[in-house]
């Protein structure tokens, strides 16, 4: 043992042991434990401080002693640990060597055990199987000899005692002993019965009245149990005529012992039958609120509760409670819902189609719900396990409306409804207007132009069009037929009622977006009572409801409102009324505003309703939208035409305006305050049809509209004042009468047309500006656009032009 100063201290040394190495500390955390206490101040040199290393090197070489001594006993702990392991792997091997001989001889004696088992099984087996069958034959011969004891002593005795105590036994299986007994009597009497043994009938109409007994007493049980709430008697009973005679019996007493199959009068307190007023407006095509009958509700809440309470006690009475829950649920629907649908619905047949179809669809909807609540309320109380009780539902809520959406029975009427709120429009429409429809000029001109385009159509366009067109006859000629039936009745029954109401009947003189707005509703509605009724067409009956609402409605109201709009325009544009003093009433014109929002609510309404309907019917889809289109392509080549001959017509009134210009309006010697009188007019008449086609026409539309009339009106003025003389005074009233119509476009607030009418005064100018600075004028401004020729003629109309000196004074080619 060293005794050095430099010894480790005892904190280090128990750092330096195998089962805490460095105490978990780091290599460096360790060096300066070592160092911590060895700094030692020496003598200075040259002012600095010297380190002395030596007590640093003992401690370290103390440590490094320590640490190989430390791996010397690690290393021989590892070598005896490794032995260890190496003997207890010999130890563990034999072992397990030991064991496999063990379970080897175990799993043999197994196998020889199981074979002498399965040789015992085998030979007990038939043993058992004789034993049951001689257990049963001794059953079968027991009841045998009871039953035959029993048919003797009716036949005999007309009674068997051991019989009537079984059946007036207090025991739940002798009751079930005595139901079997009975009616395995009953099969063998009659087996047994003929003719040739006259006794045998006599026993057969014995062995019925006890049986007849027995039930009848049977039933009064179990409707006296039903009264005190007494299930499980209820349940012995049932299964006991079950036994008997597949309880039919008790299952009829059990149903109609319910409040609800014996009397419902007290629910038609408040039914739709009464009220009139509602009736009226089911019949309303403008009315859209849901009218309920509170009636059905109350009678579907009373028969939703009473499923659902009778339903528990059914499961808790009958061992099968399907087939008794079957039939309870068919003679609700058939007995008492089908009674109060079937009065409703017949009811509003003779109402109207319209009030029809809404009741048809308001209480499809109702008992829709009712038999959702019924069968989620079955299936989330595991009622239906077997999966029959639902569909017996869906077949019911089915049977319920056959009569009423079997084939095409529902759709005719709501195609025929929609067919009368359509005529209700158009025969009073097209009765004030006759006349203007019967001179077809737009239809007319349009088929004119169809013929022009057709042979710049490619095949396709063609063909689309042709479809349409084939369309648009077909479901006109089967409107027409529809509206002559409809107008004969009507001549039947209101001959002399038309001129009675001749004045009240001019409102429907012109289009109305009301009436529209109706007919759209009334073909959505009927949309959305398709998705409801018949869902698996619903794509073919949309379609033919698009083809209802362009052909019929389309073609005998916004089309005819249309002709009778350019019927208006031909009269206002005669020659007679064009070249005259006579007002031009532009009032048609509302058809073109009108028409606009009609063809963007009826475009809208198909794209955003009706095509989505046939939105698995990729063909179906597509001849909707090509009918869609091809008709409000139509209606806008009848509105481009109406625009394009009104603008005409105005124009032609401009030019027939002007040429009421004076020849001396521009000649005279003193300077009028007032304008001149064509100008007057022509101002007035434009300032008019401005503020109508701002009343009638939209922004875009009105632009467009009035640069067209604005360019025309330019142009002709252009043209009319290289018509006239002009002196130096009259060229100020040339320029006033320019300054006024600058005036009037100004208030168009179109600043294309305002530049363009620039141009007039500085056409003015040159008949006012002195000859010398005529050069300058026209070298500026928009002058300097127009042709040398042009302007030569305005200048040529100067009273002091004079052609043989024109060069010299004009500089002017």
């Amino acid at each position: 043992m060293s005794f050095s100063i430099y010894d480790l201290d005892e904190d280090i040394l128990q750092l330096l042991n195998l089962d805490n190495f460095l105490g978990g500390l780091s290599v460096n955390d360790f060096v300066e434990e070592l160092s911590k206490d060895h700094f030692l101040k020496g003598a200075e040199v040259n002012k600095l401080e010297y380190l002395d290393p030596k007590p640093y090197i003992r401690t370290f070489e103390s440590t490094l002693r320590e640490l190989k001594q430390l791996n010397n006993r690690a290393l021989a702990k590892n070598s005896q640990a490794e032995k260890d392991v190496e003997d207890y792997e010999l130890k563990h091997s034999e072992n397990v060597l030991e064991l496999s001989s063990k379970v080897d001889r175990i799993t043999r004696k197994f196998g020889s055990l199981d074979t002498k088992i399965s040789e015992v099984s085998n030979r007990i087996d038939p043993l058992g199987n004789s034993l049951n069958k001689i257990t049963n034959s001794r059953d079968r011969s027991t009841e045998t000899i009871f039953l035959i004891r029993a048919y003797h002593g009716f036949y005999t005795k007309e009674k068997y005692d051991p019989l009537e105590k079984l059946r007036t036994s207090k025991v739940y299986e002798d009751k079930i002993k005595c139901a079997k007994t009975v009616s395995n009597l009953l099969t063998l009497a009659k087996k047994i019965a003929s003719p040739d043994l006259p006794k045998t009938d006599h026993c057969v109409t014995v062995i019925e009245k006890f049986s007849e007994t027995m039930e009848k007493e049977l039933l009064k049980k179990f409707d006296v149990y039903y009264e005190c709430d007494e299930y499980d008697r209820m349940k012995e009973v049932a299964s006991i005529l079950h036994q008997f005679n597949g309880g039919a019996t008790v299952v009829q007493l059990f149903l109609n012992k319910h409040d609800f199959m014996l009397d419902t009068e007290n629910l038609d307190d408040n039914s739709l039958l009464d009220n009139e007023a509602i009736w009226n407006k089911l019949s309303d095509p403008d009315f859209g609120e849901n009218i309920k009958d509170e009636s059905t509700e109350a009678l579907l809440d009373g028969l939703k509760i009473s499923i659902k309470g009778q339903a528990r006690i059914v499961q808790q009475v009958f061992e099968d409670a399907t087939p008794v829950l079957k039939i309870f649920i068919q003679r609700i629907y058939a007995q008492i819902i089908q009674n109060k649908i079937s009065t409703l619905l017949q009811y509003s047949l003779s109402v109207s189609t319209l009030a029809h179809v809404r009741v048809l669809h308001s209480l499809y909807v109702l008992v829709g719900d009712f038999t959702k609540d019924v069968k989620e309320f079955l299936t989330t109380n595991e009622l239906d396990m077997s999966n029959e009780l639902c569909p017996t539902l869906d077949q019911c809520y089915y049977d319920l409306f056959i009569e009423y959406t079997s084939e095409s029975i529902y759709f005719n009427r709501e195609k025929k409804n929609l067919e009368d709120t359509i005529y209700s429009i158009v025969q009073k429409f097209n009765t004030y207007n006759e006349k203007a429809l019967s001179n077809k000029y737009l239809s007319t001109k349009l088929e004119n132009l169809d013929n022009l385009e057709y042979n710049e159509k490619a095949p396709q366009e063609h063909h689309d069009r042709f479809s349409f067109h084939f369309s648009e006859k077909k479901r006109l000629n089967q409107f027409t037929n529809f509206m002559k039936t409809h107008l004969s009745e009507r001549n039947a029954r209101n001959s002399t009622d038309f001129e009675k109401h001749e004045a009240e009947s001019e409102k429907y003189s012109t289009l109305n977006i009301n009436e529209v707005e109706t007919v759209i509703k009334s073909a959505v509605e009927s949309v959305a009572r398709v998705l409801e009724l018949a869902p698996n067409k619903t794509p073919e009956y949309t379609l033919e409801i698009i083809e209802i609402l362009l052909f019929d409605f389309g073609k005998l109201y916004i089309s005819a409102g249309l002709e009778v709009a350019y019927d208006t325009l031909k009269q206002e544009s005669s020659n007679s009324k064009i070249n005259s003093n006579q007002p031009i009433d532009l009032s048609y014109l509302s058809t073109f505003k009108l028409t606009s929002e009609i063809l963007y609510l009826l475009s809208s309404c198909i794209k955003k309703i009706m095509l989505p309907c046939a939105v698995n019917s990729p063909t179906i889809k597509n001849r909707m939208s090509s009918l869609s289109n091809s008709y409000i392509s139509r209606c806008e080549i009848s509105l481009n035409i109406i625009i394009g001959d009104t603008i005409a017509m105005i124009c032609n009134r401009v030019a027939y305006l002007l040429t009421r210009q004076k020849k001396k309006d521009f000649l005279c010697e003193n300077i009028v305050e007032d304008d001149t009188e064509a100008c007057e007019e022509v101002s007035e008449f434009l300032t008019h049809s401005h503020e109508k086609l701002a009343l009638y026409l939209n922004n875009s539309n009105l632009t467009n509209v009035l640069v067209k009339i604005g360019m025309n009106f330019l142009n002709q003025l252009l043209e009319h004042y290289k018509k006239f003389v002009v002196n130096s005074t009259g060229g100020i009233i040339l320029t006033k009468d320019v300054i006024r119509f600058q005036s009037v476009i100004d208030e168009w607030q179109i600043s294309e047309l305002s530049e363009h009418f620039l141009l007039l005064k500085e056409i003015g100018n040159l008949f006012t500006v002195h000859p010398n600075l005529i050069n300058s004028l026209v070298t500026e401004g928009q002058l300097a656009n127009l042709k040398p020729y042009a302007i030569r003629q305005y200048i040529s109309k100067r009273t002091d032009f004079n052609p043989s000196y024109l060069e010299k004074f004009f500089n002017f080619k």
